[in-house]
């Protein structure tokens, strides 16, 4: 499960941006279904709201992007178009290519807390670190850490000469390892020029059957998801239909308990192997009990958009998976988007779903906790996102009558512009 996530230097964030799913205030006595408890107890789910535009996206983008050169194993460098714009300040992109771009994470998996650290910039890996902490240790213990040590190409020099294309650079790293993997130093430590696809570190030792490595690879590739709202029914379509994990889930009779959410009079689902998302079957039946089916192509434009939201939810509930869902309730009404998070909080597993909002109304403190709710707002001085908790405003508890919605609209607790 997630635990902490902070990343600087993303597009329109520039400072260091902190989330956290650690349940820490006293009040999670009142909440026992909103998280799982362990060393340390953790949340099932976020809400992040803000105003359009302001970053949320950004953020989730942000995961998603570190999570790509886990995927992808191609070189790690800064994209310039993933670097802070800090627009009130230069009109020229080139002064951002020495900026460094951090990410860092904290993951409890089987007991035992992993953190990862990754500096980029435009030449590759500047600083990259694995630690776990099992339980009952009181420190961290460190698997490996990479710092580059120099690049035979200034980058200031880069820098003021504008250079379009940056010259191949043969970069220097030093290389320090848990004793118990010594062996591997002279193998890691080669330097690298910029044409050798130099990849995360940490994928380099877990194909050396580091098992703290492959077990972390592991979570980053087949545990953290995401889902963004549809651009497109038909494209969506055209995306997924050959994904047999799909016709897995949606054969499974628990998915049909998911949809029976939205819509309680569908008693079977009769799954399409070649179009899933076409010709899907829905059968119900009325009060009479007469029973009648419909291809999901067919089918109202509510229960084709909650189809794909419900495989999400199934994955976090029966496989435990991380989601990060952009604008789930988009085409989702208010209520059904909260019967969606008091069936994830209802049932026992170690997934989380986190999620963005428009919707004012999960702004409520008798459903959530306040470390639950995150706001993301934008400075319109200087155009940079910023991420913060309801858990930061001490004065709002849980027993005043104060209306967080309205707060909210007032700009009270930003995440809204106000003219």
């Amino acid at each position: 499960m997630l635990l902490k996530y902070k990343f600087k230097n993303f597009c329109s964030f520039k400072g260091e941006a902190e989330f956290s799913m650690r349940a820490t205030e006293d009040e999670r006595v009142n909440f026992p279904e909103n998280y799982v408890e362990g060393s340390p107890d953790v949340l099932k789910s976020a809400i992040i709201v803000g105003e359009n535009a302001g970053g949320k996206s950004n953020f989730i983008k942000s995961l998603q992007y570190l999570k790509k050169f886990f995927k992808t194993n191609q070189n790690v460098e800064s994209q310039l178009e993933y670097v802070n714009d800090d627009y009130t300040k230069t009109e020229c992109p080139l002064n951002r290519e020495d900026t460094v771009q951090e990410f860092s994470l904290e993951v409890l998996i089987d007991k035992t807390i992993y953190s990862y650290n990754l500096w980029v910039d435009i030449l590759g890996i500047k600083y990259e670190k694995l630690a776990t902490l099992k339980s009952g240790d009181k420190t961290f213990l460190p698997i490996f850490t990479v710092e580059r040590t120099k690049e035979e190409n200034n980058l200031q020099e880069i820098i003021e000469k504008k250079l379009d294309d940056i010259p191949i650079s043969k970069l220097y790293f030093s290389v320090q390892l848990n004793p118990v993997y010594n062996q591997l130093k002279n193998f890691l430590q080669t330097p690298a020029t910029q044409n050798d696809s130099i990849g995360l570190y940490l994928s380099k030792i877990a194909l050396l059957n580091v098992p703290e490595a492959v077990t972390f690879s592991n979570w980053i590739n087949n545990t953290l998801c995401f889902e963004f709202a549809p651009y497109s029914g038909y494209e969506l379509t055209k995306e997924r239909q050959s994904n047999s994990e799909i016709l897995k889930i949606i054969s499974d009779s628990r998915f049909l308990e998911i949809l029976k959410i939205i819509d309680s009079s569908i008693t079977e689902i009769k799954p399409d192997n070649r179009y899933p998302y076409q010709n899907t079957v829905m059968v119900r039946q009325n009060s009479d009990g007469q029973s009648f089916g419909r291809e999901l192509q067919s089918d109202s434009a509510g229960l084709k958009d909650y189809f794909r939201w419900a495989i999400q939810i199934f994955k976090v509930v029966y496989e435990n998976k991380v989601l990060f869902a952009d604008e789930m309730d988009r085409s989702l009404n208010p209520v059904l988007a909260d019967k969606i998070i008091s069936f994830i909080h209802g049932n026992d597993h170690h997934g989380q779903f986190i999620f963005t909002t428009h919707n004012v109304l999960h702004l409520n403190l008798s459903r959530q906790m306040k470390e639950q709710i995150y706001f993301v707002t934008k400075d319109l001085s200087t155009l940079h996102s910023e991420l913060y908790s309801l858990a930061d405003f001490p004065d709002i508890d849980y027993d005043s009558d104060i209306n967080l919605y309205e707060f909210y609209l007032r700009g009270v607790l930003g995440g809204t512009i106000i003219g």
